[in-house]
């Protein structure tokens, strides 16, 4: 069933509304400043719809994983950078309620908030009781707030967080309206438009460097494209599970395992590279181009130019193209080219792309080209998840139109 959105919210003058964002963005690790904003401005059309239509936000998101993080590290975890970065891009004060996630000071500050104000919560996660999908905790947070939106994609798929579902359900109790953000909006009617009714012939694509991560994504890929192009480090599974030597390439037993099913659609459904860029382990200014196998000493670090072209007249010729997983080791600007080739004939391409987020988004993204996609998803994880299938508690709270 469609579920309500921003517009289904009615008068929102006067109104206190929580908007569970994806601030969760990349930090320099020795400063702490926002080195990649993407996911804060994907935000911004369901921030400014609020502040117009007269509500007070409260927004809240996590933000990396303190409870895995050093000290030295922790306190860049703090959503202060984030609120400025916020505040830069929405052009209005956007300040962080409190140092805690919930307590006095934080109803204090969210009882002091006025129409068109916004307010950030703390980092989510330094309150254990956020992964737990804790009731207190999450009555705590509801009673904040006169109404939810849920406008963070990229959490979508997290069934334990307390803001995603434990929230919501306690805004249901209190008979508070829940919705959907602009954002999460969009991404469900791509993804299900794609799922149901793509324009053919479609193309997948797909790179990174676990299949074990993504047999079901993988499946469920197979059953909706007519190809399937494969790049990145899957790559060496594949040729590793038929016999030819990739080198010094570390491949886990694990990997050659879960393609063994996939090995059947090779030469039909699924493409592999014919050749690839490798790099000595121990100089990797050292290259070469290697068809079949691959010298001790050489990994694999990118598809060659022969792949390129072969991939790049698939794209050409496709109407719709999904791409999930980088080429190559894109990090390093020598070894970006095949991911780069993939992104501009994905961005020639007149019909409909759409990068399934992660580090392929922050590739595209990288590249200059986010803009030329029919769709970027801002969730890596959830993106994958949706794909497949899987059911997401976090919209199942979600009030249906």
């Amino acid at each position: 069933m469609p579920k309500k959105t921003l517009t289904d919210l009615g008068d929102c003058q006067g109104k206190k509304v929580l908007v569970r964002v994806d601030f969760n963005v990349p930090l320099d690790k020795k400063t702490g400043e926002v080195k990649n904003d993407r996911r804060i401005r994907a935000a911004l059309p369901t921030l400014r719809y609020l502040l117009d239509a007269g509500a007070a936000v409260i927004a809240m998101s996590h933000l990396g994983r303190p409870e895995k993080a050093k000290p030295e590290e922790r306190q860049f975890l703090t959503m202060d950078k984030v609120a400025a970065k916020c505040a830069e891009l929405l052009g209005r004060p956007v300040r962080k309620a409190a140092n805690d996630v919930v307590g006095p000071a934080t109803t204090a500050a969210v009882a002091a908030l006025k129409p068109g104000e916004v307010v950030l919560l703390e980092n989510l996660r330094f309150d254990p009781r956020e992964q737990k999908n804790d009731p207190t905790f999450a009555a705590a947070i509801a009673e904040l707030g006169d109404a939810y939106v849920n406008d963070a994609f990229g959490t979508c798929h997290n069934d334990n967080d307390a803001s995603m579902v434990a929230v919501p359900a306690a805004m249901k109790a209190a008979g508070k309206p829940r919705a959907v953000g602009f954002l999460v909006a969009r991404e469900l009617d791509v993804i299900d438009g794609l799922l149901a009714h793509p324009q053919k012939p479609v193309l997948g694509i797909m790179g990174g460097a676990k299949v074990s991560d993504k047999l079901a994504f993988i499946a469920a890929l197979l059953r909706k494209v007519d190809h399937l192009l494969i790049g990145g480090k899957i790559t060496y599974a594949f040729l590793k599970a038929r016999g030819v030597d990739v080198g010094s390439t570390k491949v886990d037993d694990a990997e050659i395992q879960a393609v063994q099913g996939l090995l059947t659609h090779v030469g039909s459904q699924i493409t592999l590279p014919i050749d690839y860029v490798v790099a000595q382990s121990d100089n990797l200014q050292q290259t070469q181009i290697c068809e079949g196998s691959i010298p001790t000493g050489y990994e694999g670090v990118d598809i060659g130019p022969k792949t390129i072209a072969l991939y790049q007249a698939k794209i050409a010729n496709a109407a719709t193209v999904i791409w999930n997983g980088p080429l190559g080791w894109f990090e390093q600007a020598a070894f970006a080219r095949g991911t780069r080739a993939i992104a501009e004939a994905m961005a020639a391409n007149p019909g409909v792309t759409v990068v399934g987020g992660g580090e392929t988004a922050e590739a595209v993204e990288q590249f200059g080209l986010a803009e030329k996609m029919t769709h970027v998803s801002t969730g890596g994880g959830a993106f994958l998840a949706y794909v497949e299938g899987k059911p997401f508690q976090s919209l199942a709270q979600i009030d249906e139109k």
